[in-house]
């Protein structure tokens, strides 16, 4: 098994962690052997004020120093529900993973993971409690398998469960030929169909988001 990439690149992640930490001083690296974690305090600022805060705990992707991180709010203020964007075991739904890659083909860096869909995340979970009157204030994809479904039916301009599921075992493979009958089962071949759109979310969108996806959907 690999060694994960901070393990194999200590120089980038102490790079990484000093200009985390210079941007977050109440955010801290722990190194618990076998993970990284970045635990404390994240607080959302307005110029130099502090309107709010949350007690986080971040686990660094294996993978890459620009990859998919996975966080919990650990302070207990938001409940483990769908309308919340929260998974039954605590992990924040941050941002719809198959969104995140196809907008950011390259990932973030920890850093600008921070300061973007984390910071627009923790908003909208406070602009909630003040009582905004929209379920979700920052207007993201729905929770769950709602919200795959909702990003393949625009990204494909398609309605059908059943047909976005075949499109996503097609996004899992290895390879995808555009002779094949484009599985929207408009009779042509999928190179005068969807193809275009087919292969653009293939070279954004990872085979092991997309295989997560296609589980997750036919759960649905």
């Amino acid at each position: 098994m690999a060694k994960p990439w901070y393990r194999e690149k200590p120089k980038p992640y102490e790079e990484m962690r000093r200009e985390v930490e210079d941007a977050y001083p109440e955010l801290r690296f722990i190194d618990d052997g076998n993970r990284i974690i970045l635990q404390g305090w994240y607080l959302l600022h307005e110029g130099s004020q502090v309107w709010d805060r949350y007690l986080i705990e971040v686990t660094l992707p294996t993978d890459s120093p620009r990859g998919f991180s996975i966080v919990r709010e650990v302070g207990g203020r938001i409940p483990c529900i769908a309308d919340r964007h929260v998974y039954d075991n605590g992990v924040a739904c941050v941002a719809l993973e198959d969104a995140f890659w196809f907008e950011y083909p390259n990932g973030l860096s920890l850093l600008e993971f921070l300061n973007g869909p984390l910071r627009s995340y923790f908003a909208s979970q406070s602009l909630i409690e003040m009582g905004e009157t929209e379920p979700w204030p920052a207007g993201e994809w729905a929770h769950g398998a709602e919200g795959i479904f909702q990003f393949y039916s625009n990204a494909l301009s398609i309605k059908d469960p059943l047909v976005i599921l075949d499109f996503l075992k097609l996004l899992e493979r290895d390879e995808v030929k555009g002779h094949w009958p484009c599985p929207c089962k408009s009779g042509e071949k999928l190179r005068k169909c969807h193809g275009d759109s087919l292969y653009k979310l293939r070279s954004r969108i990872p085979k092991d988001v997309a295989a997560r996806s296609r589980v997750r959907f036919q759960k649905r």
